[in-house]
């Protein structure tokens, strides 16, 4: 019997706010695909932002992968790139914590997943609004789309 990859999906930002509810559409869709691969064994973390007691979470995730919206206009649109841990913090506030330092912390407490994935998608608009702008909306569906054939890529099936 073969182990299934752990995955720890999580996405971050205010469903409130047009494009930052991003990271948390993406999330879903993304946890949806990995949830039908048969090599996968998927959780599902939806947050406003990352705090610290996330870390809990982490615990056992072979990998973890963080979605979130930006302010970066990415040529395609969003990014998927490889983390490591830095616990460096953006600002002064709990609103500054980035993936990057959820990991740091999780390696301090001795519960680090082996591999961390960050997926953006590019925001153009963050005022309020329960519906992401359209060439947001169209980032997201390219984003899942680019994640599914890494996946499959790095990770199981070729296509």
């Amino acid at each position: 019997m073969m182990n299934k990859t752990r995955v720890w999906v999580a996405g971050f930002g205010n469903e409130y706010r047009e494009d930052d509810a991003a990271g948390v559409i993406l999330a879903a869709r993304l946890y949806e695909f990995l949830s039908g691969e048969p090599d996968v064994e998927a959780t599902l973390c939806l947050e406003h932002q990352l705090l610290p007691e996330l870390v809990d979470d982490l615990a056992g995730a072979d990998v973890a992968l963080f979605c979130d919206a930006n302010t970066v206009l990415h040529e395609e649109g969003f990014s998927i790139r490889e983390i490591l841990p830095n616990s460096e913090l953006e600002g002064f506030n709990m609103h500054s914590m980035g993936p990057e330092w959820l990991l740091a912390l999780a390696g301090k407490v001795g519960m680090p997943p082996k591999k961390a994935l960050l997926v953006t998608v590019s925001g153009d608009r963050f005022d309020f609004s329960e519906t992401p702008t359209a060439a947001c909306a169209k980032r997201i569906g390219r984003a899942r789309e680019a994640f599914e054939k890494y996946w499959r890529h790095n990770y199981g099936r070729a296509e």
